[in-house]
This record gives C-alpha cells, structure tokens and sequence, in this order.
C-alpha cells in the first residue's frame, strides 16, 4: 500500500483549479480559492467561479467562434455578450452589515493556455459597486483549470410563471375524512 502512495507517476488532473484575486480601492482585500471553469454551449460562453467562506468571484469569457487564447476585454455589463470577444467579471463579499457586489467595467483577461488541468490565465480589471458607486481595482490570475460541460439548463431555465407560484387553495383543499 506505502509503494502504491510513494509512486513516481504522474498526477491525475485536479478536478479545479485555482483563482487568486486581490483588490484596493473603497474596500481591500483578496481571494485564493479552489475554482470551477464551465463551458454554456448554448450561450457560447466560459464562466470561471471561485468562492471561500463569504467572498466569490465569477468571470465569464465571451470568445468570438470558438475560446482560444488571447485577450478578452472587459466589457461592461450592458454590453457582456454582444461584444465579442469580451470578457465580465463580478466580486462579491459580505461585509459587517451588508452584501458588496462589484462589476467590472473596464480591463481584460488574457488566457495563456488551455487544456485538461492547464487552463490559466491574468486578469486586471476597474470595478463599480452594484449599489453605491464606489470603485475597487482589481488584479489575479487562474490556473490549473479544467473547463468541463455546463449544465444543460446554463442558458436560464424559462418557466412558465403560473408554474413558479403554488396556488395556495389547491394545496391545502380540505378533504372530508
């Protein structure tokens, strides 16, 4: 059993990689965390996420034909997947008394390589608070991704909206015993 664990082979590719992010500006701070890469065929987009304890981040990579390596430019949220290619980023965290959201809206993303376990990359980018307007500048770099099929409801689930509210009368009819 210690010869099977002491092998010299080589490692199987780690099911996630890895996103570090640091950030100055109206708040400071950082990220190092475990990350998963999803590709929405139906969307033609590549979303990377990474969350530990109460702070995530997600970035999404809008390639023109197909991903390749290269630079995708932040693009605001307006625009995200109108303008290809590009590349949107959101930060999140809980701060003492409320939820901070960021978006990005300017910068880029340069994806270095790509491949099972090698998927890596750099990104800079200009955040603006969802809620208040304040600005946070933002910097980081993936590495070790393993871009796998997202879900097959990636592109939003539509549901028809009498299907989303019980109706209250039906679910709880009184029957005679």
């Amino acid at each position: 059993m210690l010869v099977g664990a002491c092998s010299r082979g080589q490692p199987a590719a780690p099911p996630h990689g890895r996103v570090e992010v640091q950030w100055v500006g109206s708040d400071t701070g950082k990220l190092v965390a475990p990350a998963v890469a999803e590709w929405c065929d139906s969307l033609r987009m590549l979303e990377v996420r990474a969350v530990h304890g109460d702070t995530g981040i997600a970035l999404v990579l809008y390639p023109g034909d197909s991903l390749t390596t290269g630079r995708y430019p932040m693009v605001p949220p307006p625009r995200r997947d109108s303008a290809r290619p590009g590349a949107a980023l959101a930060l999140r965290w809980f701060a003492e008394t409320s939820i901070r959201g960021f978006q990005g809206d300017s910068g880029s993303v340069t994806v270095a390589a790509l491949g099972v376990g090698a998927g890596a990359g750099r990104f800079g980018a200009r955040l603006r608070s969802a809620t208040e307007g304040s600005r946070l500048r933002l910097t980081g770099s993936f590495q070790g991704l393993t871009i796998r099929p997202a879900p097959a409801d990636c592109a939003g689930a539509t549901q028809d909206p009498d299907d989303t509210m019980p109706d209250l009368e039906e679910e709880f009819e009184e029957t005679p015993d």
